[in-house]
């Protein structure tokens, strides 16, 4: 998680658009003025309490542990900031690009460091994180592959932090400014971090018979 949460503030760094997942937390940030980890943990604990109403009665007990996980991801959002009024801000005062091609560069370091991350944790084989653990519970009652419904779920919280960003953050006028939320670089991650994910387990694949030799 700490992987995830160190490439989510890079590309907050970058100024071209956050993660799908951490979208609507970071237009919370920008609008009401709490920091990313705070609205992290806030989402979180959503979509938890969306996964009881969706599953009822097959929501399985040990879900719950999201809750600690959503608080330990949250914190690690700030300790790893760069956010003054975060806990830790262990970023504040790193480099913020100018140049485009700069920023483009934070963004892939930031593609390939959350792609590091989910390939980890999901090997855990541990409680998912929140937003997925929502996206498996539209599955399981629609019937549809997770695939599909991952990708409807994080339309549904990109769409919204754009909808946010247009109307309290200043229009099209954000799209440029410091107030960024959604842009290119948002699309990017959503495409790219689940191809370093496969390409990183593609390798560990490889690795593994040859270390049985």
């Amino acid at each position: 998680m700490l992987l995830i949460a160190i490439g989510i503030n890079i590309s907050k760094l970058a100024r071209l658009g956050i993660s799908p997942v951490s979208s609507l937390p970071r237009a919370a940030e920008l609008i009401w003025g709490i920091t990313l980890g705070t609205a992290s943990i806030a989402l979180n604990l959503i979509c938890i309490l969306l996964q009881f109403l969706i599953l009822r009665k097959k929501f399985r007990p040990v879900n719950i542990l999201g809750v600690a996980v959503s608080i330990a991801f949250g914190y690690m959002i700030d300790l790893t900031g760069s956010d003054p009024k975060a806990f830790g801000h262990l970023m504040a005062g790193f480099p913020v690009p100018q140049s485009y091609l700069l920023k483009l560069l934070y963004m892939c370091v930031s593609v390939v460091l959350i792609g590091l991350g989910v390939f980890s944790y999901v090997r855990t084989g541990w409680v998912p994180m929140a937003t997925d653990g929502l996206s498996t519970a539209v599955a399981e009652v629609s019937g549809k592959p997770f695939g599909s419904c991952k990708t409807i779920v994080d339309t549904c919280m990109v769409l919204s932090a754009a909808a946010l960003q247009m109307i309290f953050l200043g229009g099209l006028s954000s799209f440029t400014g410091e107030n960024v939320v959604v842009r290119e670089g948002t699309f990017f991650a959503a495409i790219f971090v689940g191809q370093i994910v496969r390409l990183i387990g593609r390798i560990s694949d490889i690795k593994r018979p040859e270390e049985g030799r």
